[in-house]
């Protein structure tokens, strides 16, 4: 079966929080790789997702760490959704979460037409 690995790095500005991480990471910029193979299809060409990766620095030396895709992407959401950068990781205040769900109702694709 054919597989490939694509890597993109994601750049966090505070120190955060994955799950099933041991410790709170620093703030930085960070390397994920994600490996897929080829499905098996004569109609068109499609690949599932293996498995996803982080690179990360602890005590000088580097780790890969398996990731679940979407706490790494809830984990950037909550890092930009913060007003001030230098503080500690939380969970999206109150205000963000609204004013975020205000700028989705009030996007024009986002209405529904009767």
């Amino acid at each position: 079966m054919t597989m490939r690995t694509t890597s993109k790095t994601v750049t966090f500005r505070r120190p955060f929080v994955l799950e099933g991480f041991p410790a709170l990471l620093p703030a930085g910029t960070y390397a994920v790789d994600t490996d897929e193979e080829a499905l098996d299809s004569m109609l068109f060409q499609g690949w599932r997702r293996v498995s996803t990766t982080m690179r990360v620095r602890t005590g000088g030396a580097e780790e890969v760490w398996s990731i679940d895709p979407d706490a790494l992407h809830e984990a950037l959401m909550r890092d930009s959704a913060q007003d001030k950068p230098g503080q500690p990781p939380s969970q999206s205040s109150a205000k963000a979460r609204r004013d975020r769900a205000r700028t989705f109702a009030a996007h024009p694709t986002r209405r529904k037409m009767f």
